[in-house]
């Protein structure tokens, strides 16, 4: 029989394994074989790579689990790890926040049982209890009353039988053989406690709960997505009321973050991104899409206080800042100018803008700010306008100097204006910005945030 015509002849129940893709069925001496003893060599196959990898000079799998989960249980996936042995038993391990008896959280390992059985194609059974994976199929709820069920007695929509999908040198796929979801085991590069450490550093790298929107790029089309931070990519073609959204669970890597199925951005298809060497961005498989984090709508909106790099202000500006120091002396002899910038002002009915951050006592040790109303906002990728409001707005505390010192609010003014005009602006992080270079495009004066 030819290799073309097994995929012509072979029984509709072996429909679900990626044939095309396993090492194992391109061996010419099985493809006369019947379709369960094809299965029975398949399983061996599999088996003897998971121990192979599960030797003791090697560090196991990791085994990047997704339950299929509902609008209630829409869970990132769980890195899993994995040992197992030619005796049947497995020992998974995991810090995942389900673990129970006062675990969660906290690294774990379990030691059962797992074995390869021959079913429709072959399936990859945790055939007794393990603490790290049973409770995504358990249907008890841990958390509430006692025998209380989760999704009427479904759980987490997890699964304990895995279906072979895709069986490859690098990695072996698989789907819940009753809910569906997508999980993969890949060789595990390093110790599992490492591994873990070194997904949370990611993890904190590229998603926060402060700047938490992207890009997606692919030099052609633009479209976006949020949600990182919770281990879901949701996809849409805006980030204020999309019209249509699409969410994909996540699972972390050292490297990156993975979804559990692929998507496509035009003629591009995407599910892994991996940190670029610059950290300016993640990009695909192929290197043809681009995850960028929305820094520059961040830049244009943060609230918290970036101070303007002094040594790159005009003889203007300069002139502005000395005037200003000096009838803050005149509001109280106890105050200076420490530095001004951007952010929202601390003090009053706290307005988010243009913030002057000054000395309150001799010994500089103490800190108050003084805020007035300025518009930034992004009009291009990289690129932010800063624009005049409609009034003058100004915060508790600058109106109290005005009051003494008439002509100070005027003065703010004057320095903001230098300001207004449109710039590109490189960030000082591309993922976790804390200021960045302001570069003059169409009017205003080149500045720096730190």
């Amino acid at each position: 029989m030819t290799y073309k015509k097994l995929f012509l002849t072979l029984p509709v129940v072996l429909g679900s394994m990626a044939l095309t893709t396993s090492c194992s069925f391109e061996q010419d001496e099985y493809f006369d074989e019947s379709a369960s003893l094809r299965v029975t060599h398949q399983n061996e196959n599999v088996k003897n790579r998971l121990t192979e990898q599960s030797a003791a000079d090697k560090n196991g799998w990791v085994l990047q689990y997704f339950v299929a989960g509902t609008d209630d249980y829409n869970f990132e996936g769980f890195n899993l790890f994995a040992r197992f042995f030619d005796s049947g038993k497995v020992t998974l391990a995991s810090d995942h926040k389900f673990l129970r008896n006062g675990n969660a959280n906290k690294y774990t390992e379990h030691t059962s049982t797992y074995q390869m059985l021959s079913e429709e194609g072959s399936v990859l059974a945790f055939n007794t209890w393990n603490d790290i994976l049973t409770v995504f199929v358990d249907p008890v709820d841990p958390s509430k009353a006692p025998g209380q069920l989760i999704n009427n007695g479904e759980g987490m929509y997890g699964d304990m039988n895995l279906v072979l999908k895709k069986f490859t040198d690098n990695d072996i796929q698989f789907y819940g053989e009753r809910h569906g979801a997508v999980s993969r085991l890949v060789p595990c590069d390093r110790p599992w406690q490492q591994y873990i450490a070194d997904t949370k550093e990611m993890k904190n790298r590229i998603a926060t709960s402060t700047l938490n929107n992207y890009y997606v790029i692919n030099g052609v089309d633009t479209m976006f997505f949020k949600e990182l931070n919770k281990g879901l990519f949701t996809y849409c073609e805006r980030i204020n009321d999309p019209l249509q959204k699409k969410t994909f669970k996540c699972v972390f890597t050292p490297k990156g973050f993975r979804m559990e199925r692929p998507e496509v951005l035009g003629e591009s298809s995407f599910q892994e991104f991996t940190i670029d060497n610059d950290t300016t961005c993640l990009t695909n498989e192929d290197g043809k899409v681009k995850v960028v984090a929305c820094w520059d709508t961040y830049l244009a909106s943060h609230t918290a206080i970036w101070e303007l790099d002094t040594t790159m202000f005009t003889d203007t500006q300069k002139a502005l800042y000395a005037e200003l120091d000096q009838m803050l002396y005149k509001f109280n002899k106890g105050w200076s100018l420490k530095a001004i910038g951007f952010g929202k002002s601390t003090g009053g009915n706290s307005l988010n803008g243009l913030v002057l951050n000054c000395y309150t006592n001799t010994t500089k040790s103490k800190t108050n700010t003084l805020g007035m109303e300025v518009l930034q906002s992004r009009v291009a990728y990289g690129k932010v306008a800063i624009q005049p409001t409609t009034t003058v707005k100004t915060d508790n505390n600058m109106n109290a100097v005005e009051k003494k010192v008439p002509g100070f609010i005027a003065k703010v003014q004057e320095f903001v204006e230098t300001l207004y005009g449109t710039y590109n602006v490189t960030p000082n992080d591309y993922f976790l910005p804390t200021g960045g270079l302001y570069t003059a495009a169409e009017g205003g004066n080149t500045f720096k945030l730190q």
